[in-house]
């Protein structure tokens, strides 16, 4: 394909590059064509373009890389209101290939939504169309455990960690990988944003979108007419504050797994019939003590990716059908083959295909999860030395969640997969401080109330700190990772407040739960 980039002037003040040192570019729109690698169908209405932005913001003269995003414009042109970007987090998930979902109709958006704005799609760096990373696939699935015990696991994992780091090395053209910091590319959607014409930033940021969002408007207040924040991120608790949040909303997401069991029929929840004399609490326990002692076969060639799964690939596969409630029907299915059965198939089945997209755009796809876990290493502290210092944190999760016994996402994203990174987080954690400006508008948080992957408590600590008086939270009484995008919410009442939120700036009653 041959790509069409749109030029910006590298000096401008505002992105916080030296001018004497910055390449200098003429301003021109960007040249929308077809997307490439099928990522949208013949006479779709959605296109792609490029925009050319530094390797190295604090050094220009470093070298450039390529943006790729996508646009889906305003079905309305008359009643356009602006450019909607959308950033559905990850970090890693390809805002390109969201886009294109999104005008299908495969993922619900409203009408005024798509009436009124241009729809922007980014592909943050290292991702999609966005020169992507390439690292080994074998080290970065390489199974190893999660709380290493014993000085040689540590070791070994430390060693695994950088040569995963150095195999992103190898495979790509250039370092990318060494920068790869939220700052960076925020500074990335703001050379975006001027490509597109310079008008004001609205901003539709879900999960790791969220910490982006909040991180470009500490650069750029003057700059956003909306910021709409779901399933919200803080950067700026300790290391074990992130820790143990994370293990504790995965417990209070999973507990409403069992209670909603509770009330179904034995086709519905095979758990809830299986052992009339235990509480499902207690036959989950039973489970995860059997694999512990004995790994749960895994018979399914075709989903299956090892012939057994751990006890913990068990909890992490239970993790991922706690994203939202239409996928408890495939974790009762799940556990209740495991338990008839003895082996762990259905869960293998579920992840593959709920999980892992198809492989015809393997490095499309793929640049996902590398991105994902550099741009993680990058913001967030990881400052375990020693097998001991893990030991202290795998005790406090387990008293504090004894059905996941300690399963924390961010501790398996931010932390362990991190620990001896040779470079320095670039964009370290800090609290948001976003400059008061007349020009910033007030920001709408929105959170599950019980959210396996963004604790709410994450928002709350994000809320103190852009300021109260600059922010409205709101929840919707759920389990499931963010809210607008989840099934039956577009539609709903919390659907149609977000919508007026970013369409006229309409701004709900603070603290207000939503049922629907």
């Amino acid at each position: 394909m041959q790509k069409q980039f749109a030029s910006i002037l590298f000096g401008l003040a505002s992105l916080s590059v030296p001018l004497a040192a910055s390449p200098v570019y003429s301003n021109s729109s960007i040249r929308w064509q077809d997307c490439p690698l099928g990522i949208t169908a013949p006479g779709s209405k959605t296109k792609c373009g490029f925009v050319t932005v530094p390797l190295d913001w604090d050094n220009p003269l470093k070298g450039t890389i390529d943006i790729g995003l996508a646009r889906l414009p305003a079905r309305r042109p008359e009643s356009r209101i602006g450019s909607l970007f959308y950033q559905p987090g990850g970090p890693g998930y390809q805002g390109t290939d969201k886009v294109a979902h999104i005008e299908t109709g495969a993922t619900k958006w409203g009408d005024d939504l798509l009436d009124q704005f241009d729809l922007i799609g980014v592909d943050v760096r290292g991702t999609g169309l966005s020169h992507p990373l390439k690292c080994d696939p074998d080290l970065y699935n390489q199974e190893l455990p999660v709380y290493p015990s014993t000085d040689a696991e540590f070791a070994a994992r430390i060693e695994r960690n950088a040569a995963l780091r150095q195999s992103c090395l190898d495979l790509t053209d250039i370092p990318l990988i060494d920068y790869m910091d939220t700052v960076s590319i925020a500074k990335d959607h703001e050379a975006v944003r001027l490509a597109l014409g310079d008008e004001p930033m609205n901003w539709f940021g879900v999960s790791y979108g969220t910490l982006l969002g909040s991180q470009y408007a500490e650069l750029f207040p003057d700059n956003i007419r909306s910021m709409m924040l779901d399933g919200v991120t803080s950067l700026s608790q300790s290391e074990i504050s992130v820790f143990l949040t994370s293990a504790v909303g995965v417990e209070a997401a999973f507990r409403g797994f069992l209670n909603w069991c509770k009330t179904q029929n034995e086709t519905a929840c095979p758990m809830a019939h299986y052992d009339q004399s235990k509480s499902l609490e207690e036959i989950w326990l039973d489970l995860m003590a059997q694999v512990e002692k004995n790994p749960l076969p895994c018979t399914d060639t075709k989903a299956c990716r090892t012939p057994n799964m751990t006890v913990d690939g068990i909890r992490s596969q239970a993790y991922q059908l706690l994203y939202s409630e239409s996928y408890f029907p495939y974790l009762a299915e799940s556990i209740g083959y495991a338990l008839t059965q003895n082996d762990s198939s259905v869960f293998a089945k579920y992840s593959f295909s709920l999980t892992f997209p198809s492989e015809t755009r393997s490095a499309y796809n793929n640049s996902g999860a590398f991105s994902n876990l550099a741009i993680v290493c990058q913001d967030w502290y990881h400052n375990d030395r020693s097998a001991e210092d893990i030991k202290i944190k795998k005790i406090l999760a387990e008293t504090q969640t004894p059905l996941m016994m300690g399963f924390s996402p961010a501790y398996r994203l931010f932390q362990i997969n991190c620990i001896g990174w040779p470079n320095a987080t670039r964009n370290p954690p800090h609290k948001i401080s976003i400059p008061r400006t007349n020009k910033m508008p007030t920001v709408l948080m929105v959170d599950s109330m019980y959210d396996p992957a963004t604790s709410p408590a994450w928002g709350a600590q994000l809320r103190t700190e852009i300021g109260q008086d600059r922010t409205v939270m709101i929840f919707k009484n759920m389990t499931g990772h963010a809210v607008y995008e989840q099934p039956g919410t577009v539609g709903g009442e919390i659907a149609a407040v977000m919508e007026q939120y970013l369409v006229r700036l309409a701004l709900p009653e603070e603290g207000k739960i939503f049922q629907s």
